[in-house]
Protein backbone atom coordinates (compact mmCIF):
# COMPACT_ATOMS: atom_id res chain seq x y z
CA UNK A 1 0.00 0.00 0.00
CA UNK A 2 1.12 3.74 -0.75
CA UNK A 3 -0.60 6.75 -0.36
CA UNK A 4 0.17 10.52 -0.42
CA UNK A 5 -1.93 13.37 0.95
CA UNK A 6 -3.71 15.77 -1.34
CA UNK A 7 -4.14 19.90 -0.80
CA UNK A 8 -3.77 22.13 2.46
CA UNK A 9 -6.57 23.22 4.32
CA UNK A 10 -9.09 20.69 2.78
CA UNK A 11 -7.19 17.48 2.35
CA UNK A 12 -7.81 14.47 1.13
CA UNK A 13 -6.08 11.18 1.05
CA UNK A 14 -5.52 9.22 -2.18
CA UNK A 15 -4.20 5.48 -1.17
CA UNK A 16 -2.86 3.06 -3.97
CA UNK A 17 -3.68 -0.70 -3.25
CA UNK A 18 -2.13 -3.31 -5.07
CA UNK A 19 -3.76 -6.78 -6.01
CA UNK A 20 -5.50 -8.27 -3.01
CA UNK A 21 -4.39 -5.30 -0.07
CA UNK A 22 -7.15 -4.01 1.71
CA UNK A 23 -8.14 -1.12 4.09
CA UNK A 24 -11.19 -0.83 6.11
CA UNK A 25 -12.91 3.17 5.64
CA UNK A 26 -15.44 5.17 7.87
CA UNK A 27 -19.04 5.46 6.29
CA UNK A 28 -19.38 8.25 3.77
CA UNK A 29 -15.59 9.43 3.20
CA UNK A 30 -15.05 8.27 0.15
CA UNK A 31 -14.39 10.95 -2.52
CA UNK A 32 -13.77 8.26 -5.70
CA UNK A 33 -12.09 5.06 -6.81
CA UNK A 34 -10.72 2.68 -9.03
CA UNK A 35 -13.09 0.38 -10.64
CA UNK A 36 -11.25 -2.73 -9.41
CA UNK A 37 -11.39 -1.38 -6.02
CA UNK A 38 -14.47 -3.36 -4.57
CA UNK A 39 -16.69 -2.03 -1.13
CA UNK A 40 -18.04 -4.26 1.28
CA UNK A 41 -19.84 -3.30 4.25
CA UNK A 42 -18.86 -4.38 8.14
CA UNK A 43 -19.94 -4.15 11.04
CA UNK A 44 -17.65 -1.78 13.34
CA UNK A 45 -15.95 -3.63 16.13
CA UNK A 46 -18.84 -6.23 15.60
CA UNK A 47 -22.52 -6.46 16.47
CA UNK A 48 -21.99 -4.90 20.10
CA UNK A 49 -19.36 -1.63 18.60
CA UNK A 50 -21.60 -1.48 15.86
CA UNK A 51 -24.49 -0.42 18.55
CA UNK A 52 -22.21 1.79 20.75
CA UNK A 53 -20.87 3.70 17.53
CA UNK A 54 -24.36 4.00 16.21
CA UNK A 55 -25.30 5.32 19.41
CA UNK A 56 -22.66 8.22 19.80
CA UNK A 57 -24.24 9.75 16.17
CA UNK A 58 -21.19 7.52 14.40
CA UNK A 59 -22.33 4.92 11.25
CA UNK A 60 -22.68 1.07 12.68
CA UNK A 61 -20.39 0.10 9.75
CA UNK A 62 -17.26 0.48 8.45
CA UNK A 63 -16.41 -0.40 4.79
CA UNK A 64 -13.69 -3.05 3.33
CA UNK A 65 -12.13 -1.60 -0.13
CA UNK A 66 -10.24 -4.21 -1.82
CA UNK A 67 -8.34 -4.49 -4.98
CA UNK A 68 -9.20 -7.22 -6.78
CA UNK A 69 -8.09 -7.92 -10.52
CA UNK A 70 -5.24 -5.93 -10.12
CA UNK A 71 -4.07 -2.21 -8.32
CA UNK A 72 -6.11 0.55 -8.30
CA UNK A 73 -6.75 3.91 -6.35
CA UNK A 74 -9.07 5.06 -4.13
CA UNK A 75 -9.76 8.40 -2.25
CA UNK A 76 -11.29 9.48 1.17
CA UNK A 77 -11.29 13.21 3.08
CA UNK A 78 -13.13 14.17 5.71
CA UNK A 79 -16.94 16.08 5.62
CA UNK A 80 -15.18 19.57 7.00
CA UNK A 81 -12.22 21.43 6.22
CA UNK A 82 -9.26 19.60 8.16
CA UNK A 83 -6.43 17.56 8.01
CA UNK A 84 -5.45 14.29 6.86
CA UNK A 85 -2.95 12.73 10.25
CA UNK A 86 -1.27 9.57 9.08
CA UNK A 87 0.29 7.67 12.09
CA UNK A 88 2.47 4.00 11.21
CA UNK A 89 1.63 1.96 13.72
CA UNK A 90 4.36 -0.64 14.89
CA UNK A 91 3.62 -4.51 16.12
CA UNK A 92 1.11 -3.78 19.17
CA UNK A 93 1.18 -0.85 19.67
CA UNK A 94 -2.15 1.06 19.67
CA UNK A 95 -3.74 4.67 19.22
CA UNK A 96 -6.62 5.88 20.92
CA UNK A 97 -8.95 8.19 18.55
CA UNK A 98 -11.69 10.28 18.45
CA UNK A 99 -14.56 8.15 16.63
CA UNK A 100 -15.58 10.89 14.16
CA UNK A 101 -11.85 11.72 13.25
CA UNK A 102 -11.16 8.40 11.95
CA UNK A 103 -10.89 8.02 8.53
CA UNK A 104 -9.24 4.42 7.47
CA UNK A 105 -6.56 1.95 8.18
CA UNK A 106 -4.60 -0.75 6.67
CA UNK A 107 -6.69 -4.19 7.46
CA UNK A 108 -3.71 -5.21 9.62
CA UNK A 109 -5.00 -2.63 12.02
CA UNK A 110 -7.31 -4.21 14.86
CA UNK A 111 -9.72 -2.26 15.97
CA UNK A 112 -12.20 -1.98 19.08
CA UNK A 113 -14.39 0.44 20.96
CA UNK A 114 -13.10 2.25 23.90
CA UNK A 115 -15.32 3.66 26.40
CA UNK A 116 -15.31 6.91 28.97
CA UNK A 117 -17.07 8.00 31.75
CA UNK A 118 -20.67 9.09 31.00
CA UNK A 119 -19.65 12.49 32.00
CA UNK A 120 -17.78 12.63 28.88
CA UNK A 121 -20.34 11.02 26.60
CA UNK A 122 -22.86 13.97 27.82
CA UNK A 123 -21.01 16.89 28.80
CA UNK A 124 -17.61 16.48 27.45
CA UNK A 125 -17.98 16.94 23.69
CA UNK A 126 -15.57 14.22 23.25
CA UNK A 127 -18.07 11.36 22.90
CA UNK A 128 -19.35 8.23 24.92
CA UNK A 129 -16.78 6.04 22.49
CA UNK A 130 -13.64 6.21 21.60
CA UNK A 131 -11.82 3.64 19.18
CA UNK A 132 -9.04 1.75 19.85
CA UNK A 133 -6.46 0.56 16.82
CA UNK A 134 -3.82 -1.67 17.45
CA UNK A 135 -1.16 -2.03 15.07
CA UNK A 136 1.21 -3.08 12.86
CA UNK A 137 -0.03 -1.02 10.37
CA UNK A 138 -1.58 2.56 9.10
CA UNK A 139 -3.89 4.55 10.69
CA UNK A 140 -5.52 7.90 8.80
CA UNK A 141 -7.58 10.56 10.83
CA UNK A 142 -8.89 13.49 9.40
CA UNK A 143 -7.88 16.30 11.78
CA UNK A 144 -10.71 19.34 12.20
CA UNK A 145 -9.10 22.58 11.18
CA UNK A 146 -5.23 22.62 11.71
CA UNK A 147 -3.18 19.82 13.28
CA UNK A 148 -2.13 20.34 17.25
CA UNK A 149 0.11 18.32 18.87
CA UNK A 150 1.06 17.95 22.84
CA UNK A 151 3.72 16.26 24.01
CA UNK A 152 2.62 15.14 27.52
CA UNK A 153 5.28 14.37 30.15
CA UNK A 154 5.17 12.89 34.15
CA UNK A 155 5.77 16.38 35.56
CA UNK A 156 3.73 18.55 32.68
CA UNK A 157 -0.01 16.90 32.33
CA UNK A 158 -2.23 18.51 29.99
CA UNK A 159 -6.12 19.83 30.37
CA UNK A 160 -8.00 19.98 27.01
CA UNK A 161 -11.39 20.89 26.32
CA UNK A 162 -12.79 17.10 24.78
CA UNK A 163 -13.89 18.56 22.04
CA UNK A 164 -10.26 19.06 20.64
CA UNK A 165 -9.17 15.55 21.01
CA UNK A 166 -8.85 13.90 17.63
CA UNK A 167 -6.53 11.01 19.24
CA UNK A 168 -3.65 10.13 21.57
CA UNK A 169 -1.49 7.04 22.59
CA UNK A 170 -2.34 4.75 24.99
CA UNK A 171 0.90 5.35 26.86
CA UNK A 172 -1.58 8.32 28.60
CA UNK A 173 -4.24 7.84 31.18
CA UNK A 174 -7.39 9.92 30.35
CA UNK A 175 -9.85 11.24 32.61
CA UNK A 176 -13.03 13.92 32.47
CA UNK A 177 -12.29 16.65 35.27
CA UNK A 178 -14.59 19.33 36.20
CA UNK A 179 -13.41 23.17 35.74
CA UNK A 180 -12.21 24.64 38.86
CA UNK A 181 -15.53 26.29 39.50
CA UNK A 182 -18.99 27.55 38.54
CA UNK A 183 -18.00 30.74 37.56
CA UNK A 184 -15.41 29.35 35.45
CA UNK A 185 -17.90 27.17 33.95
CA UNK A 186 -20.56 29.82 32.87
CA UNK A 187 -18.17 32.92 32.15
CA UNK A 188 -14.85 31.53 30.89
CA UNK A 189 -15.95 29.81 27.45
CA UNK A 190 -14.24 26.33 28.16
CA UNK A 191 -17.40 24.28 29.06
CA UNK A 192 -18.09 22.50 32.29
CA UNK A 193 -15.59 19.74 31.90
CA UNK A 194 -11.94 19.33 30.65
CA UNK A 195 -9.75 16.12 29.85
CA UNK A 196 -7.09 15.83 31.79
CA UNK A 197 -4.26 13.33 30.08
CA UNK A 198 -0.86 12.29 32.83
CA UNK A 199 1.71 10.07 32.07
CA UNK A 200 4.00 10.32 28.66
CA UNK A 201 2.98 10.20 25.23
CA UNK A 202 1.68 12.48 22.85
CA UNK A 203 -2.19 13.62 22.35
CA UNK A 204 -3.44 15.02 18.42
CA UNK A 205 -6.24 18.05 18.83
CA UNK A 206 -8.13 19.74 16.28
CA UNK A 207 -7.15 23.27 16.21
CA UNK A 208 -11.27 24.14 15.62
CA UNK A 209 -14.10 21.86 17.52
CA UNK A 210 -16.17 20.35 15.16
CA UNK A 211 -18.91 20.62 17.90
CA UNK A 212 -18.54 23.91 18.48
CA UNK A 213 -18.39 24.30 14.82
CA UNK A 214 -21.70 23.07 14.03
CA UNK A 215 -23.26 25.02 17.12
CA UNK A 216 -21.88 28.34 15.46
CA UNK A 217 -23.45 27.22 12.18
CA UNK A 218 -26.89 26.21 13.34
CA UNK A 219 -27.11 29.38 15.44
CA UNK A 220 -25.95 31.61 12.33
CA UNK A 221 -28.58 29.73 10.26
CA UNK A 222 -31.06 29.88 12.37
CA UNK A 223 -30.07 34.13 12.36
CA UNK A 224 -30.03 34.10 8.69
CA UNK A 225 -33.71 32.65 8.16
CA UNK A 226 -34.61 35.58 11.33
CA UNK A 227 -33.76 38.25 8.71
CA UNK A 228 -35.41 37.07 5.79
CA UNK A 229 -38.50 36.85 7.48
Amino acid sequence: MEYKIVGNSMQSIAIRLSEGEAIYADSGKVISKSALIKMEPKLAGGLVGAIERKFTGASGFLTEFKANGGEGILNLAGVIPGKIYAIQLKENEQFIAEHYAFIAAEETVKFSIETVGIGAAFFGGAGLILQRFIGPGALFLHVAGDVIEYSVTESDPLEIDPGHIAGFESTLSYKITFVDNIKTAMFGGVGLFLARFQGNGKVVAHSVSRYKLSSELYLQGKEDTKGKN
